[in-house]
């Protein structure tokens, strides 16, 4: 039980990292419709930590993580997606002639 409290009394001292600046990243580069939800977890992080409530901006920080990964990914299968869909467009199927 000591330990625990220690622990505690650790994390209680230790900022969390808002991942703002990955955020942002994630939101312009990759997939903007899901890395506003990143943007709107990292700001809450401080607001979290402002009024005290370190467990909710704890949550906060890895939810932003979190959202930032699926951001990556779904910006990989987006890009991936336009860049196979222009270059049908271009190269694609061509009506046979007879």
């Amino acid at each position: 039980m000591k330990d625990r409290e220690e622990n505690e009394k650790l994390l209680a001292d230790e900022h969390p990292d808002n991942y703002l600046a990955f955020a942002i990243l994630c939101t312009v580069v990759c997939f903007a419709p899901v890395g506003i939800f990143a943007l709107f977890y990292s700001l809450r992080v401080n607001q979290y930590w402002a009024s005290g409530n370190i467990l909710k901006a704890r949550r906060a920080s890895i939810i932003t993580r979190i959202i930032c990964v699926w951001t990556i990914i779904a910006g990989i299968i987006f890009w991936i997606g336009i860049l196979f869909g222009a270059s049908y467009n271009i190269f694609g199927h061509k009506p046979l002639r007879h």
